[in-house]
């Protein structure tokens, strides 16, 4: 029998995950700090031990905190240099500090002096206790939950910067890309406008015939394709400025069939393309909305409409009343060659349309048609469509 002796290996030391948590103590009885230091030498919450932080007077404990700023929990006395030394605190703390992450653990060795029920109401302390009745166990347990509610606090302020700096950097990138949308369409709406006013010229054959008929097809499309694009700019713009999300509407009460002219005016017709607003016989339609941006919707519709209408074909513009009072500004277009596959609801114009309805209570819809054209629906409520002789102020 050999008489050596095999002592167990030790475990391997666990490395802390992070420096102590920062525990301050704020009591004039040097006692109570080192029976806390003894309570709480094998303390550890996530991984991490505490760092004791040592303050004998309300004086002290402010020098301590503005050196500490990171400080997680306070145990502090109440009675010390006065009766309210540990109150006077409190309010430091919160108001004078601002420092609402910290928690506060009230310890009091006269609680006669400090009744629970007004210092729990009147001071913003996270828990209050009687030192005869803390014990180690109670003190590790008090300290779990003010650590875990610190944790939280931090995490929610740090998520709340990084939210802060996320949205200033989206607000810095939408000014830098709304400027330069701004700058480009500038740029275009010049040369687009030679292009579409150039046309018009020719297509009218002031100085003489151009001769081939194939000519003006050709100054047709250019013409078209012009304008569509002049339209794109325009919306360009009208995004860049925020797409009418913001836009104080300027309501008033208008002839929809007016308004629908002007629109007309402004959009090409020539020998391939119809255009001419219907509406029953005998009907005669008034709104009470943001004209301007009712032009800008029909424009927005007609302008999606003539780029996708064949050559061969037509589109129309027609106005009727449901029964429930609502109205529908309707663009119609007979493409044969529109099929499910076209998403009008991507289009810029069409979208900032969308947007403009809705500010005025409506909607915008589509209703595909069985000889592959398209019916783009501007719907108005009832409360906005005026009867025969109604105003509005």
């Amino acid at each position: 029998m050999s008489d050596e002796i095999v002592f167990a290996k030790e475990p391997p030391k666990r490395e802390p995950a992070g420096p102590g948590w920062p525990i301050m103590v704020v009591d004039d009885d040097l006692a109570v700090h080192d029976v806390t230091r003894l309570a709480l030498r094998s303390f550890e919450f996530e991984g991490r031990s505490v760092e004791l932080l040592s303050a004998f007077s309300i004086e002290e404990a402010k020098r301590l905190l503005a050196d500490r700023p990171d400080v997680a929990v306070v145990l502090l006395d109440v009675v010390m240099e006065t009766e309210q030394a540990g109150l006077d605190l409190i309010r430091f703390i919160r108001a004078d500090a601002g420092n609402d992450a910290v928690r506060i653990v009230l310890r009091t060795g006269q609680p006669g002096r400090a009744p629970e029920s007004r210092i729990v109401r009147d001071y913003d302390i996270n828990d209050y206790r009687d030192k005869t009745d803390l014990t180690a166990q109670k003190l590790a347990t008090t300290l779990y939950a003010a650590l875990r509610s610190y944790r939280d606090i931090v995490r929610l302020k740090e998520l709340s910067k990084d939210l802060a700096a996320a949205k200033s950097d989206a607000e810095a990138a939408a000014a830098a890309r709304d400027a330069f949308l701004r700058t480009a369409a500038h740029e275009l709406h010049t040369p687009l406008n030679a292009i579409v006013g150039y046309s018009d010229l020719i297509g009218r054959e002031p100085y003489g015939p151009l001769g081939d008929a194939r000519y003006n097809e050709y100054i047709w499309d250019i013409n078209a394709n012009g304008r569509a694009l002049l339209a794109m700019v325009d919306n360009i713009l009208q995004a860049a400025a925020g797409s009418g999300e913001t836009m104080e509407l300027e309501e008033e009460a208008f002839d929809l069939a007016e308004c629908v002219d002007d629109c007309l005016s402004r959009l090409v017709e020539g020998d391939h393309v119809s255009i001419h607003l219907k509406t029953r016989s005998g009907e005669a339609f008034r709104l009470f909305a943001d004209r301007l941006a009712v032009q800008r919707m029909a424009l927005a519709l007609l302008t999606n409409a003539l780029k996708q209408s064949a050559h061969d074909g037509h589109f129309e513009i027609a106005a009727r009343r449901l029964g429930d009072g609502q109205l529908i500004l309707s663009v119609i277009d007979d493409n044969p060659a529109r099929g499910e596959d076209d998403d009008d609801g991507a289009s810029l114009g069409i979208g900032i349309a969308r947007v403009l309805i809705e500010r005025h209570g409506g909607r915008l819809t589509f209703e595909r048609r069985q000889n592959g054209g398209l019916r783009t629906n501007l719907i108005f409520p009832k409360e906005r469509v005026l009867e025969p002789g109604e105003r509005k102020a």
